[in-house]
């Protein structure tokens, strides 16, 4: 083999070996059309504009936490001084799965599970803030925030947050127009 051959194989080698590197390491390698397609309810933010009075908003969304079985840790509305009120209703952690089916659970409603090598999920969760606002127009403007968290109980012992596909805050908008008696798109047992 002549020292010619040698050094372009070296070079060509050097060349696809480094692309490699550069394409591993990329970690947007996702258009924004890709997760598009992939999650079609995931949005920047999860709110309406309900044209009904904030007692009748607030109690809906009370109730919707109510009826998925989960707990409110806090319920804040007030009056601001402009004679609108305002609050916010969370709920606590709300377990939607445990056990062996875990984290296909966690698959469905996720964007991306963190990837713990060896790791076993012991439960996954979900907490819904509600904010809702009345407007000075009439109405109320509501918002509501999901956060999803598991616990891994295996190698790191703790508890893990991460990115929603927007599925759960998307449904739970729907069940809080349902509960008003209003058009929606909720899909019951899912």
């Amino acid at each position: 083999m002549s020292l010619f051959t040698r050094l372009l194989t070296t070079i060509l080698l050097t060349i696809l070996f480094g692309a490699i590197c550069i394409f591993a390491q990329d970690d947007d390698w996702r258009s924004s059309e890709q997760l598009d397609t992939r999650f079609p309810y995931l949005k920047d933010k999860y709110e309406d504009t309900l044209n009904l009075p904030f007692s009748q908003v607030w109690d809906a969304a009370v109730k919707c936490i109510d009826d998925i079985n989960c707990q409110t840790i806090t319920k804040n509305p007030r009056s601001g001084d402009d004679g609108l009120y305002r609050g916010t209703i969370t709920s606590d952690y709300c377990v939607f799965a445990l056990g062996d089916t875990t984290l296909k659970n966690m698959k469905y409603y996720s964007i991306e599970v963190p990837f713990i090598r060896g790791g076993v999920w012991a439960n996954a969760r979900f907490q819904y803030k509600f904010i809702i606002r009345e407007l000075e127009a009439g109405g109320c403007y509501v918002r509501i925030i999901g956060e999803i968290s598991g616990r891994e109980e295996h190698v790191t012992n703790k508890v893990h947050f991460w990115e929603s596909n927007g599925f759960k805050e998307y449904q739970m908008m729907e069940r809080l127009k349902m509960e008003l008696g209003l058009p929606h798109d909720f899909k019951e047992n899912l």
